[in-house]
């Protein structure tokens, strides 16, 4: 159960006495259960449009929805999408784009990159209320989280040090085994044949994004493994609206 607490302690803002006491050894274990705190978080929203749809239009509540996850995930995967803008956007070489997101201050792409993305959440959101797809919200928790899980097994670490160490290129091939089981027979109850379409196109821009990130900062950082989730998140209702 350790593990399991490590997972929710390091993917949300719900305090977690094991999260804090966690060895990188715990930390590496714990990416099997990611698949898991992801699809609780979408049983989280899918909670909130049960209990507010009868008082709130979808618009409103999107906006909610959209709220309650930064908050509950502490917009760390939302502070990482805006620094992975912001490097790329200033060029040079690995160096320079390394220094940049390591920036604690925000510039103008970054501002951009949220934008874009909270826009097509906020959009998306409402769609799938207005349709009544709300499983969506369970596949798209279940699969962003996966995605960070193979990104942290097949690739490597772009810094000498830094939070996301344990997890990039350290993390045992079982637990990923163990992830990827959760995580196909959990897109296949939850939506058949579409779920698992989704997690195929998802493998395939995991490792498109990887190959372009070691082309141009050497490997994966903490903020390129929010970005991705927060990629995903949007690419998974896009797939959801499409079909």
């Amino acid at each position: 159960m350790r593990s399991f607490f490590t997972a929710i302690g390091t993917l949300t803002i719900v305090p977690c006495h094991h999260s804090m006491i966690a060895t990188e050894r715990d930390l590496g274990r714990s990416v099997l259960f990611f698949p898991v705190v992801g699809l609780a978080i979408g049983a989280f929203l899918l909670g909130m449009v049960r209990l507010l749809e009868p008082v709130l239009a979808p618009a409103p509540l999107a906006a909610l929805l959209l709220l309650a996850l930064a908050l509950l995930t502490g917009g760390l995967h939302l502070d990482g999408l805006a620094d992975l803008c912001d490097g790329l956007a200033a060029g040079g070489g690995r160096e320079r784009i390394l220094s940049v997101m390591k920036d604690p201050h925000i510039g103008a792409f970054g501002v951009i990159g949220l934008g874009v993305v909270l826009i097509l959440k906020y959009a998306l959101f409402g769609e799938m209320i207005r349709r009544g797809w709300l499983s969506a919200f369970l596949l798209m928790g279940l699969l962003s989280r996966w995605a960070m899980v193979l990104a942290s097994f097949i690739g490597r670490y772009a810094r000498e040090s830094g939070t996301a160490q344990p997890f990039i290129g350290q993390i045992h091939w079982l637990p990923c085994a163990g992830a990827t089981v959760i995580t196909l027979a959990g897109t296949f109850l939850i939506s058949k044949g579409i779920g698992l379409i989704a997690a195929s196109l998802v493998f395939l821009s995991v490792w498109l994004f990887n190959r372009f990130l070691e082309s141009r900062i050497g490997g994966w950082t903490g903020d390129t493994l929010g970005a991705l989730s927060e990629m995903v998140e949007v690419g998974v209702l896009l797939f959801i609206s499409a079909v």
